[in-house]
């Protein structure tokens, strides 16, 4: 079987993640000294994660010309660049600073159980 309609699926999603055109959520990720924004989908987000199912609808994130807008304090901006490239390609590329725990932590969070899995093992 021919895999190349996948792999350009997956590079034409890993572009939209690069480019962040057409983004309709902004998260601030981490707390303190060490926060980022992200532009992402919603609908690949969704479809992704249960959690960012449930998380973007209007009763936990707000709303503001359009975009929606959810902070997550409690992982590191490394770490969910890990996550969201996951989301968005389906490989794990693991940084040097970000650790094999805390990305299983995250990842069991936002119930990413496909990594939790592989990090288990």
């Amino acid at each position: 079987m021919n895999n190349e309609p996948i792999q350009n699926l997956v590079k034409d999603i890993s572009n939209l993640l690069e480019n962040s055109e057409d983004f309709d959520v902004k998260i601030n990720v981490g707390e303190e000294q060490n926060i980022k924004e992200f532009k992402a989908h919603s609908i690949i987000l969704s479809a992704r994660s249960a959690y960012f199912k449930t998380a973007l609808s209007s009763r936990w994130a707000r709303r503001e010309n359009g975009i929606i807008i959810f902070d997550k304090p409690n992982i590191s901006p490394a770490v969910f660049d890990v996550l969201l490239n996951y989301i968005y390609t389906g490989t794990l590329s693991r940084k040097n600073e970000v650790s094999l725990l805390d990305i299983f932590i995250a990842a069991d969070e936002i119930e990413l159980f496909e990594i939790s899995q592989r990090v288990e093992k």
